[in-house]
């Protein structure tokens, strides 16, 4: 009997090692293939900072087993927004064989070469002095002594396919550290895999706090000193992030990062400018004439971008519709500060009078859509503007064709719903309008002032919640009228009226409490 349990353990033992065995080795072969299949185009790159020239970096590759991700010809990009002759800051580019030989190439452009054969490594210098049409530092790398700016869209090369993978590594000077929402290998290596969207802050002194949303980390950035303290930065993100996961149902992202910095060159005051990049925020601003107006400042920031990580960032639509997610954002931002208590219901009507005022001042006669095409030639103010414009009408519509139960979310949550990243990739103009059209009250606006070009006539939308125009010409001056009706005393409480005194009456209840 004995001998009989003993045969049984041991062949249960080995049937249970072999069964393992298999497991194991499936388990390896599995990750073997994976490795093979994405690091056969990654690409090693080292970006060295702390030479001689205080803006210059040095930036060497080579690919680690396939060089079919680039082609003889190299180019870099050579303007984005209003950033443009990027590629006068790249020189001394060397281009290498397999077996280090160094490859000739002929220059045809700033921004474009082309080589004799394909290389497997390269090396170049990069001058990242801050442009002097400072504004325009917050959509490009920079780099002064103390800290610097870098995405990688405008410092390496355009490789020829999506999948190429980046690992990364950064020489800093003493007491340097990087800051980057990629993912981290050790110390200062990364690895990236969507280089359009890497963004990294290298410097010292800066401080960052982690913010938690439901199961989304949100590292919150910051460098020099402010008019508000870091904590009231924090909390604002906070309170935001958690409002637009309410209005789109669902945080899409599992991390993201923000980054506040002051200009890189003097540039006086009240001026702030920001591009959010994949799940990157960059917000560069600097100081305000009062504490009051820079704290608002901020979170008028902050409504407006972290808007953007949903729109258009989470989104899979091609084609250029700044009209709805700059124009449509700056409406619902706007509104969403008002909700939050931030600012009064005063200011968003001077904001709507701001706004016309620029609109009806325009002198461009083309549609929203092709004012969008032209936003970095002229029409910024258009497509922000007259974007902003046409979402108050389309908010006014709605609530008055619904009786105060349908507004603006309903619009953005379909569109995100319906156009998320896991979705097919559809032209964005066509999709948005055509969730637009989908209700009838839009399709005048659409018509006259997204696809049409005329001139913004609000009366009859403003008289939906008892808003006069009591301005004349192109200056307009909003009134609530004497005695607004039960109806439009309904409709004015949902776009924020009297919302900031309740708001604060909830806090001083809440810290009594």
């Amino acid at each position: 009997l004995r001998t009989t349990i003993y045969f049984s353990s041991h062949i249960y033992w080995m049937s249970t090692m072999i069964k393992k065995f298999f497991i194991n080795a499936t388990l390896f072969l599995m990750i073997l293939f994976v490795y093979q299949t994405v690091f056969s185009q990654v690409i090693d790159v080292k970006i060295k900072l702390g030479a001689s020239e205080v803006s210059a970096i040095h930036i060497e590759g080579k690919f680690l087993a396939n060089n079919e991700l680039i082609e003889k010809k190299w180019s870099f990009t050579d303007s984005y927004a209003d950033a443009e002759n990027l590629g006068k800051r790249i020189s001394d580019l060397h281009l290498f064989d397999e077996k280090g030989n160094e490859i000739s190439y002929k220059k045809f452009a700033e921004s474009e070469y082309v080589a004799d054969r394909k290389a497997s490594a390269f090396s170049y210098k990069i001058d990242l002095k801050p442009l002097d049409n400072t504004i325009a530092n917050a959509h490009i790398s920079w780099l002064i002594e103390s800290h610097g700016l870098l995405m990688l869209n405008d410092l390496l090369p355009k490789f020829n396919s999506d999948k190429a993978t980046i690992k990364l590594t950064f020489e800093l000077p003493e007491n340097y550290k990087v800051a980057a929402n990629e993912e981290k290998i050790e110390g200062s290596v990364f690895l990236v895999k969507d280089l359009e969207k890497a963004v990294f802050l290298v410097g010292k002194n800066f401080r960052e706090q982690e913010v938690l949303v439901n199961k989304t980390s949100l590292n919150f950035v910051i460098l020099g000193e402010w008019q508000f303290k870091d904590k009231l930065a924090f909390e604002m993100a906070e309170e935001i992030l958690k409002e637009y996961a309410d209005l789109f149902g669902e945080i899409p992202f599992q991390k993201a990062q923000i980054f506040l910095l002051p200009f890189p060159k003097n540039i006086g005051l009240n001026r702030w400018r920001a591009e959010t990049r994949g799940e990157n925020v960059m917000i560069l601003s600097s100081p305000m004439l009062a504490v009051n107006l820079a704290e608002q400042r901020l979170h008028e920031q902050l409504r407006h971008e972290i808007f953007h990580l949903w729109i258009p960032n989470s989104l899979n639509l091609s084609g250029d519709y700044a009209w709805f997610y700059e124009g449509f954002a700056v409406y619902q931002a706007l509104k969403t500060g008002v909700w939050l208590g931030q600012i009064g219901f005063d200011d968003y009507l001077n904001t709507l009078e701001q706004a016309y005022f620029l609109e009806q001042k325009r002198t461009a006669n083309g549609s929203l859509i092709d004012s969008s095409k032209m936003r970095w030639n002229g029409e910024v103010s258009s497509v922000y503007a007259k974007g902003l414009l046409v979402a108050f009408l389309c908010d006014a519509a709605l609530l008055q064709n619904s009786k105060g139960k349908k507004d603006l979310k309903i619009i953005f949550r379909e569109i995100y719903q319906t156009h998320g990243k896991m979705s097919k990739k559809k032209d964005a103009n066509l999709s948005v309008l055509k969730v637009l059209r989908q209700y009838r009250e839009l399709t005048p606006i659409i018509e006259k002032y997204i696809e049409g070009t005329e001139k913004i006539d609000w009366t009859n939308y403003l008289s939906v919640f008892g808003i006069e125009n009591v301005g004349k010409g192109t200056n307009a001056d909003l009134k609530i009228k004497s005695k607004p009706s039960n109806r439009e005393k309904a409709l004015l409480k949902k776009l924020g009226y009297n919302r900031r005194r309740n708001v604060k009456k909830q806090k001083i209840e809440r810290n009594v409490n």
